[in-house]
């Protein structure tokens, strides 16, 4: 993506493009880079026809794509979303792919196609099909998306944004201009993330499994009592707690095979400032100290599914928080 909108910038617009992606950010951004290079504001009432996939219409693009500029160099035609759009009727414009009009960009967009379908056969063969992809490791896309905004953001401070967020790229963006707002002009740090982006329950959740992690039974039991207060599903923190000793069990097992922490990272799926975080718990636990871990997490799941206790408190049932904070004791024990 970062060669095709080089090439926008520079004014080397191609007379098509086909934008195939499941993330809708990174389609916005180079369909707003297209119409900005090849479309003035002042000339967009007369130049820029919109065409909706529920409405779409062959006849009516290739209409609007052979008609010429009215007072602007160019003029543009977007179509947005062609996935409920039938094979046939995209065959109709299949033509103008051979000989687009040179005073008109069409641009096309859609989340998931059949690249067998002609229109995506033929636009692949004539390199105007691009397909967008969200980045495999967030952290350096979003130093980078914090250098286009002339922001400095810590490494921590991405790799726990990219931790929170997930692969939303639009909220990742939009986070990022908080951030850039709430820390003045300073590096963005990973305190910054936690107290602006990271809700309550991320922050619970964080601090359970990095005091778990550490030995800190107190640390724990405060972070349980804290989900308990924001009624948490139980059985939420089950699973969140199985996934964790998971990713210690993996751990674990690439300690003895003395992998970098890189290998680490993507091995377990992580970013590698988390995978170092994980590796540093994983030394206080024995391989089969895992294993029992597991199986003491997967008998609470159990009993969680199976209460039937009705006394509350808070409202929720004083036996889920008693399992909780049963489990939470047993796994840092067994770290000891």
């Amino acid at each position: 993506m970062a060669d095709v909108l080089d090439r926008i910038k520079q004014g080397k617009l191609d007379p098509v493009y086909v934008l195939l992606s499941e993330q809708p950010f990174l389609i916005q951004r180079l369909v707003t880079a297209i119409l900005d290079a090849a479309v003035p504001p002042s000339a967009r009432g007369f130049n820029y026809d919109i065409v909706q996939g529920k409405a779409f219409s062959a006849d009516r693009v290739l209409t609007a794509a052979q008609t010429l500029p009215m007072m602007a160099e160019r003029r543009m035609v977007l179509c947005r979303d062609l996935s409920a759009v039938s094979a046939a009727e995209l065959a109709k414009l299949v033509p103008y792919l051979e000989a687009p009009s040179p005073t008109t960009v069409l641009v096309a967009t859609v989340a998931k196609a059949d690249k067998r379908i002609k229109f995506y056969a033929q636009a692949k063969k004539k390199k105007v099909l691009h397909e967008l992809s969200a980045p495999k490791s967030l952290a350096p896309w979003i130093r980078a998306e914090a250098a286009d905004r002339q922001v400095a953001i810590q490494a921590q401070a991405a790799a726990r944004l990219a931790d929170v967020i997930g692969k939303d790229l639009a909220r990742i963006a939009l986070s990022l201009e908080q951030l850039s707002l709430y820390s003045g002009g300073r590096p963005i740090t990973a305190a910054d993330v936690d107290d602006l982006i990271a809700d309550t329950r991320e922050r619970s959740v964080f601090e359970l499994t990095e005091a778990i992690g550490q030995g800190d039974l107190a640390g724990a039991l405060t972070s349980v009592a804290s989900l308990c207060e924001q009624r948490q599903s139980a059985i939420g923190v089950v699973v969140m707690l199985a996934r964790h000793m998971r990713q210690l069990g993996q751990c674990v097992v690439a300690r003895s095979e003395r992998l970098s922490k890189f290998d680490v990272a993507k091995r377990v799926g992580v970013p590698p400032f988390v995978a170092g975080k994980l590796i540093s718990q994983a030394r206080r636990y024995r391989p089969e100290a895992i294993g029992i871990a597991l199986r003491k997490l997967s008998q609470a799941d159990r009993e969680l599914k199976g209460q039937t206790n009705v006394i509350k408190t808070l409202g929720r049932p004083l036996g889920e928080r008693a399992i909780l904070d049963r489990i939470v004791t047993e796994l840092v024990a067994l770290g000891r």
